[in-house]
């Protein structure tokens, strides 16, 4: 027969095959693995740092390394601060130490120990894998571990002649299995503006901030390109805009997410050119944002060495939009 007899979900009397529970989550999850949220797992360096490290609770996505199309699904309820235990380093050299969160199943793999308790287990564990190569990132850079089934937690980099680990040691590995993501095109409202561009003074363009823009309580952080047509008026308009993402009444300084040149060396004449802002990376969106409803400002300021002050605008009835998209990432 080709098929498994029993697909999920058939309920009565059938009899429903753990190979097939744990094909849906791989499925589910579209074959990847890493941790539910920028927070689960997280590793950490004791309160009082000590010997050892602390893993935060949450949860995961373990791909089965020993069949194909499967997945465990791990949960780790409150932070454990006493399964990762780091031995120090001699006074020869440092060493680098793998945290993974792996699991055993005895009844598929043969090299797998059966737990004291077949009912509670446990068939997974947090465990730490001694004295890697330097810059090691993943257990498949290790031959002798490449069909473990386990997700990479930290790395932990430990200096010659040390027994306390720090959070400065600590290299975050960790990976979200299905991170969210929302993109969304906000429209702004241009009006007949222009501005002269004054040095030392960050001046408001476009006139109007973009509003109405929602942050996902769940966003890390923002990838975002503002778009108008800038109006040339006259000068020579070389400097800088930038754009930030904020509160009502937010500084300039705060939650910045670009800053561009502006170049528009002809004198003379009006014309407009497209004008862009994105972001060069993704933003941070601090916690403090998410949950909220914000704006995005932007602001001109001629270069220090600019020869002269130029006159800019915008039209009302030009484009004027930003393209928004949040993101989930581990922080």
């Amino acid at each position: 027969m080709a098929l498994d007899g029993v697909p999920w979900v058939i309920g009565g009397d059938a009899e429903h095959g753990p190979d097939v529970a744990r094909q849906l989550l791989y499925l589910a999850t579209g074959g990847k693995q890493g941790v539910g949220g920028p927070g689960d797992l997280k590793v950490t360096a004791l309160d009082v740092p000590g010997a050892g490290v602390q893993v935060a609770g949450g949860g995961g996505t373990i791909l089965n390394r020993i069949a194909s199309q499967q997945s465990y699904g791990v949960r780790n309820p409150v932070a454990d601060v006493d399964s990762v235990q780091v031995d120090a380093t001699g006074s020869g050299a440092g060493r680098a130490d793998l945290v993974i969160c792996r699991v055993d199943n005895p009844y598929i793999d043969g090299n797998a120990q059966a737990p004291a308790d077949p009912v509670h287990g446990p068939y997974d564990s947090f465990d730490i894998i001694p004295n890697v190569p330097a810059g090691t990132r993943s257990l498949q850079e290790l031959d002798q571990y490449k069909g473990l089934s386990a997700i990479e937690l930290a790395r932990i980099d430990i200096p010659k002649s040390t027994g306390t680990v720090t959070n400065a040691m600590i290299t975050d590995l960790r990976q979200i299995t299905m991170p969210k993501n929302v993109s969304e095109r906000y429209p702004g409202a241009l009006t007949d503006y222009y501005v002269t561009m004054a040095k030392g003074q960050w001046k408001p363009f476009p006139e109007n901030p973009i509003t109405g823009i929602f942050v996902p309580d769940w966003a890390t952080h923002a990838i975002i390109t503002m778009r108008t047509a800038m109006k040339y008026i006259s000068g020579n308009a070389y400097g800088n805009f930038r754009a930030f993402i904020g509160p009502a009444g937010a500084q300039a300084t705060a939650n910045l997410f670009a800053t561009e040149q502006i170049d528009v060396t002809t004198a003379g004449g009006q014309y407009r050119q497209p004008f862009e802002a994105p972001s060069s990376s993704a933003f941070p969106i601090p916690k403090s944002m998410r949950g909220t409803t914000v704006q995005l400002t932007g602001l001109v300021t001629p270069a220090s060495d600019a020869s002269d002050q130029a006159r800019i605008g915008t039209a009302a009835g030009d484009y004027y939009y930003a393209d928004v998209t949040f993101v989930e990432r581990i922080s």
